[in-house]
């Protein structure tokens, strides 16, 4: 599967924290590919995942380098790695509120990554060349 990155940074990221995950799997590579979209997040993955444990840090969600654009990246992140979400701000974990941004076109990336079997025959999106009505 060919993956989109939104930069080279992006695409180095990913492939170095591949390498040093302890599992090469699709809750990884999803994870780290929605970590490594945003240059906050990549700076700040050690508050977010513990690489001894294999874990996710939720802690890191009230990080004060947190901005509305990383939160959506780091939940999105969260919920692919085990369907993570905060009882007291789980609307903040719906589409409307992590897709309305500029990282959309990755986030959808990020779940074809983790979801590989109910993802590869989806088309490519035709262009539409005239309004229908």
């Amino acid at each position: 599967m060919e993956i989109r990155f939104r930069n080279q940074a992006h695409r180095n990221f990913f492939l170095e924290m591949m390498s040093r995950s302890k599992v090469n799997d699709t809750y990884h590579r999803a994870f780290f590919y929605v970590m490594g979209i945003s240059a906050e997040t990549r700076a700040n993955i050690n508050q977010m995942f513990d690489f001894k444990t294999d874990c996710i840090e939720p802690e890191g969600m009230h990080g004060g380098w947190q901005t509305s654009g990383t939160v959506r990246v780091c939940h999105l992140a969260f919920n692919l790695w085990n369907g993570y979400t905060e009882k007291e701000h789980g609307q903040d974990f719906t589409p409307d509120e992590l897709f309305c941004c500029e990282y959309a076109p990755y986030f959808m990336e990020g779940i074809k990554i983790r979801y590989p079997e109910y993802c590869r025959d989806l088309p490519a999106p035709k262009k539409q060349t005239e309004h229908s009505r």
